[in-house]
């Protein structure tokens, strides 16, 4: 038998108790999750354990089969010997069945559409949640719920995993929710301001107490964290169980973001060099100005088609996001029309910022922006990867080291932006912004102008003195 550490125990004799039907344990990766979830389904197929009931069939369910079969081995291995269960393990499908009682387990992959056959289960065991595919695993989670509540149903339901990779959802929100009800919730997490001090790591990881090897691994992990923030934003997301944004593949991290954020706003000195992200389809389009002192400014006009409460439910933003933008200023709508016109957008920079020192945009945009920008120099831009990489480098720097800050209007438009940029990085080391997801449902070409923004800004350099912005005189 399989048996459960110290803390596992705990955990099981609150989720297994009375009035329990939902269990929760939300712990770092590499401490024993898989191992916890194979001891509670060898126990439920084993004839005179409490939690065996002849003739049912219990459910093992994961991210894919292969997920699966890191739960199922240690769970074959322990059974096989008695000679008393009969094992389906293909490349297709996974199961055990208990010969004398006829008892079952069956495992799944997230995938809703096997979940309309939970009927008559008593426990459901799910591992690593987290790593489901985003659309299916939501689906699968309302499927699990449906079963849950159908009349007579006893279905009871463990979920074991680490709350990364998935940013966010549905396994997000049942483990912040925590306990109440008929639901148990566990959770062990790290404090991010304490995030490479041993003893933090050390209680968030149980199972180093007993594994020098494990220990070692942190250990180095945590040194290598120290030098990479791309590292770091890895070991904080699997070793010490926080949520946070893969920092290779975000634009710009959240303490970049704060450092532009938390600098005095400078003034609006001289004429911007301004950036454009022109939309079509579903997209917005949008524009970014770059003032001398490092001030930036951002605005975007939506379709009027569909309405905006339409297109917050179609993007999943909360209700109401967007109309606070228009309420602020920073966001404009190109009313009864499906693709914001070039000239309305022109017209916004024309009004917010003047007549500025360029307009850089995509260089397939560019005769869009001629008739209706007559008289500022427009800039082509190619979005090669060494192109692209050397403004997203731009950014990152200005962001950093300064002299980059956010006029209050705009943090909000901004930020949404940053928060659905993603970006793509090559074997050679070059990085550019790539789309998330489909039909121009992500907002972020705010940020796509911002990119070029930046390039333009950092290129108009040697044409300025030196940043010495120290705040308004």
């Amino acid at each position: 038998m399989i048996e459960p550490r110290p803390f596992q125990r705990v955990f099981l004799r609150r989720a297994l108790g009375p009035g329990i039907d939902t269990a929760a344990l939300s712990i770092p990766r590499g401490n024993g999750k898989s191992h916890l979830a194979a001891h509670i389904l060898t126990q439920a197929i084993t004839p005179g354990d409490p939690l065996h009931e002849p003739g049912k069939e219990y459910i093992l369910l994961a991210g894919s089969l292969e997920q699966a079969r890191m739960c199922f081995r240690p769970i074959r291995e322990d059974l096989e010997p008695t000679g008393e269960y009969r094992f389906i393990d293909s490349v297709t499908r996974l199961g055990i069945t208990h010969k004398p009682s006829n008892t079952k387990l069956r495992v799944l992959s997230s995938n809703a559409r096997t979940a309309m056959g939970i009927v008559g289960c008593p426990l459901l065991v799910a591992d690593e949640p987290g790593a489901w595919q985003a659309v299916g695993g939501e689906l699968m989670h309302d499927a699990i719920q449906t079963a849950q509540g159908k009349p007579g149903s006893r279905l009871r339901v463990i979920y074991i995993g680490t709350l990364a990779p998935a940013p966010d959802g549905w396994w997000h929100d049942l483990v912040s929710d925590g306990s109440h009800g008929a639901t148990y919730v566990q959770a062990l997490q790290g404090d991010p301001e304490r995030w490479d001090q041993w003893p933090e790591i050390r209680r968030c990881n149980p199972l180093c107490n007993i594994s020098p090897t494990f220990r070692r691994k942190l250990l180095e992990e945590r040194d290598a964290a120290r030098a990479d923030t791309r590292l770091k934003a890895r070991f904080l997301s699997y070793r010490l169980n926080v949520p946070t944004g893969d920092e290779s593949t975000v634009l710009l991290t959240v303490e970049d973001w704060e450092q532009v954020v938390g600098r005095e706003v400078a003034p609006a000195r001289g004429k911007p060099v301004v950036a454009v992200d022109l939309g079509g389809g579903r997209a917005w389009s949008a524009a970014v100005a770059i003032f001398q002192s490092g001030r930036m400014e951002a605005i975007a006009v939506a379709p009027g088609v569909p309405s905006i409460s339409e297109q917050e439910k179609r993007d999943r933003v909360p209700s109401g996001t967007y109309r606070k933008l228009i309420e602020t200023g920073a966001l404009r709508i190109a009313e009864g029309l499906r693709v914001p016109p070039p000239a309305q957008l022109v017209d916004a920079i024309f009004e917010a910022w003047g007549r500025p020192v360029s307009i850089t945009c995509d260089r397939f945009r560019l005769n869009e922006l001629a008739d209706c920008a007559r008289g500022v120099p427009l800039f082509p831009r190619v979005s090669r990867w060494s192109e692209s990489s050397a403004d997203i480098r731009a950014l990152r720097k200005i962001a950093r080291d300064g002299p980059l800050s956010c006029a209050e209007g705009s943090r909000l438009l901004v930020a949404a932006s940053l928060s659905a940029a993603l970006v793509k990085n090559d074997d050679s080391g070059n990085t550019r912004l790539i789309k998330r997801g489909t039909n121009n449902t992500a907002r972020d070409d705010v940020a796509a102008a911002l990119v070029l923004a930046a390039g333009a800004f950092q290129r108009s350099a040697r044409s300025r003195p030196r940043w010495r912005y120290r705040g308004v005189a």
